[in-house]
């Protein structure tokens, strides 16, 4: 089986603190760590099966090649090259790539 390299860029790995911090103050520990794990296991999974993601709607603007993978609660974007995989960002399904990526370029 072949193994792929998985990267978190910048923003994704602030996104996983915010999402941490975010249910740690509005729930408890054991909630934001069991997120974390929801997470976690979906970013080890792109690690043997990259494809598993699929192409959104919402990415349609991107000259980018970038893919999508949902969990139970989040959806990991992420670019597939060779045998690496680049996680660009991670957000709660609610939310909106478009604005997440639009916020993003201005700060």
């Amino acid at each position: 089986m072949v193994r792929h390299n998985v990267w978190l860029t910048d923003h994704a790995n602030k996104d996983l603190e915010v999402i941490y911090q975010h249910y740690l103050t509005r729930a408890d520990d054991q909630l934001a760590d069991k997120l974390l794990s929801e997470i976690d296991e979906a970013i080890t999974q792109l690690s043997t099966q990259p494809l598993l993601g699929h192409l959104s709607l919402e990415l349609t603007f991107s000259d980018k090649d970038c893919l999508e993978l949902l969990t139970k609660s989040f959806r990991l974007i992420y670019r597939l090259e060779e045998s690496c995989v680049t996680i660009a960002m991670i957000l709660h399904q609610k939310k909106s790539i478009v604005k997440a990526a639009f916020f993003r370029l201005l700060h």
